[in-house]
């Protein structure tokens, strides 16, 4: 006895990129006060060793990853200034629970968007760091994007790396293998197949 569970329609890494600008433009505005600008971003962002402040959350579902902000010590401080209304001039403990603030708000904006298309997910709380010469090292995703925006204050830098949970798969789909996609080509996340095995059946090794 074999059990399915539906198929889930992903967005392209081009879609989520849209879909973390538009989450991180709304905090800005409503809880910063400040206009930004998508910029152009690299191909790997937080690959490059670095000298700032980075923000990371853990997400977990059908899709599991972490989305990050990361930032010059200097954007840190103008950031955290215009949340907490404080003038920062440098990064204390202060700082650093605004950051991860301002990240929770961003990732957890993305994280409602992209439930739509993939269920439920999980976040974990914010870990901060702030120091010199960072460079992290990722698992290989399925789906990265990067968001550099701009503001007066700066520039921070957003990222998302997901992939399919254990025990599913991720693959592309054509937009002629789909119905109503409106012609949009999309990714598709299979859910795992569960066998039940009947009670004094043998079991199937293959």
């Amino acid at each position: 006895m074999t059990s399915e569970q539906p198929r889930m329609a992903i967005p392209l890494p081009s879609e989520m990129a849209d879909m973390l600008f538009s989450t991180t433009q709304e905090v800005f505005t409503s809880m910063l006060g400040s206009d930004i600008q998508r910029v152009s971003a690299p191909e790997a962002e937080r690959s490059t060793p670095f000298d700032g402040v980075l923000s990371l959350i853990g997400l977990a579902g059908a899709l599991i990853g972490n989305g990050a902000l990361v930032c010059s010590a200097e954007a840190a401080c103008d950031l955290s200034s215009h949340l907490l209304c404080t003038e920062f001039s440098q990064v204390d403990e202060e700082v650093l629970d605004a950051v991860g603030e301002i990240t929770n708000m961003i990732v957890g904006g993305f994280k409602n968007l992209l439930e739509s298309h993939v269920g439920m997910l999980q976040m974990s709380i914010p870990s901060v760091i702030f120091g010199k010469n960072i460079c992290t090292r990722d698992a290989k995703a399925d789906v990265a994007v990067v968001v550099r925006c701009a503001f007066p204050g700066g520039e921070v830098a957003l990222t998302v790396r997901l992939a399919a949970a254990p025990g599913t798969m991720c693959r592309p789909v054509s937009k002629e293998r789909l119905e109503n996609s409106a012609g949009k080509p999309i990714l598709i996340v299979k859910a795992p197949v569960c066998k039940i095995k009947e009670p004094g059946t043998p079991v199937d090794e293959g």
